[in-house]
């Protein structure tokens, strides 16, 4: 019985690697890829849960390694010159990560169980305008191409995992298939209640269009109220340009630090459409209520008890969902218990119980399965 996990690409270590972390804590497998691996010696082990282990990475990709994205329209080469290169090891089982390319891989019989860490392959579908564009617009013929490669990718793995169920609509839209639910793990214990509470609201995230941050500092600049924006990006300087006093950039933070902004803020505010939200549900273990547009998943993450939803990715409907906000009551408890069935140790449950369930169904025997994954229990502080 032999295991492979493979992953789009190992560069930073974000929500998408610790899916990976959860994952290696509950298997064992014989062989890792990625399409590239430019991840630091530290961050590499901390994703494959402390253990050093030797990832293969197409050898294509490997020469244009800083510059791989533009390799976009070379995906479906990638893919195929991948396959062919890795064909040597004989897989019973492939664990794959994808958010592009991973959904893809095969190399014979094997039983393929895809974690889809997103909407897949932004670039040619929602996120096509942000990639098409000066010098690169000039091949935007080819976006059907791709897309067309991207639902083959869709149909490749035996079974699909989403990470929400805005994921899942997607995928039966595009892909024409139905998938399980798992939410992604979020370190929800690691997140504390603070009794001091001060006078500001919070948003974190990298600074880069498609977050929508350029709304919240609108609305903020509008409204007079401090914001405190933690996070780095291509947007910031456009941002820091249209911002007012009241608004304070604080750049990168270490986890500890943004835990102790976080706990402190009289509220959370969101304006992008995320795939899951993972910093929406660290802010609600932190006891805070959000105030988020209504769209992605962001509606399966809030509700009348841990904040509110705007109907408009707007400054204005912001600011109108913010003069609400102020005629509400939360209790910090019941937002924190909201963020629980976020868990690390639930998603390890859940992924654990549907691999078995697969290899079941298929006759594999003697697959790597830790046995110590416990079922979760919640504890609210």
């Amino acid at each position: 019985m032999k295991q492979a996990l493979i992953h789009d690409w190992l560069d930073k270590y974000g929500g998408a690697e610790r899916v990976i972390t959860a994952i290696s804590e509950v298997m064992r497998f014989d062989y890792y890829y990625a399409y590239v691996n430019k991840m630091a010696d530290d961050d590499l082990k901390r994703v494959f849960a402390n253990r050093h282990v030797d990832v293969e990475q197409s050898a294509l990709m490997a020469r244009f390694q800083p510059y791989f994205r533009y390799l976009m329209p070379l995906f479906p080469f990638v893919v195929n010159q991948f396959n062919e290169q890795t064909k040597r090891n004989k897989v019973d089982l492939v664990i794959s990560s994808s958010w592009a390319l991973s959904k893809s891989y095969r190399v014979g019989n094997e039983v393929h169980i895809c974690y889809l860490q997103a909407r897949n392959f932004k670039y040619v579908w929602e996120e096509a305008d942000k990639y098409f564009r000066g010098p690169l617009k000039l091949l935007s013929f080819i976006r059907p191409l791709l897309q067309k490669f991207d639902k083959r990718g869709g149909s490749n793995p035996n079974y699909l995992i989403s990470n929400s169920y805005f994921v899942r609509n997607w995928v039966k839209e595009k892909y024409g298939r139905d998938s399980v639910v798992i939410y992604p793990p979020v370190e929800v214990e690691d997140f504390y209640i603070s009794e001091i509470k001060e006078e500001y609201f919070i948003t974190v995230g990298r600074l880069e269009p498609y977050k929508r941050f350029d709304i919240i500092v609108d609305a903020f600049a509008k409204n007079g109220k401090k914001l405190i924006v933690v996070g780095d990006g291509s947007e910031k300087k456009e941002l820091m340009k249209r911002a007012t006093n009241n608004i304070q950039f604080v750049g990168y933070k270490t986890k500890e630090e943004i835990k102790g902004l976080l706990s402190k803020s009289q509220g959370f505010v969101f304006a992008g459409v995320e795939d899951f939200g993972i910093a929406i549900v660290e802010a609600l273990a932190s006891g805070v209520p959000v105030i988020a547009f209504k769209g992605g998943a962001s509606e399966e993450l809030i509700s009348d008890s841990n904040g509110l939803l705007y109907d408009e990715q707007s400054s204005e409907s912001l600011n109108s969902c913010i003069k609400e906000f102020y005629s509400r009551r939360y209790s910090a408890l019941e937002i924190r218990k909201s963020a629980m069935r976020f868990s690390k140790q639930r998603f390890k449950h859940e992924f654990k119980l549907f691999v078995e369930k697969v290899c079941k169904e298929n006759h594999i025997n003697n697959y790597q399965l830790k046995n110590d994954i416990e079922s979760p229990s919640i504890h609210i502080s």
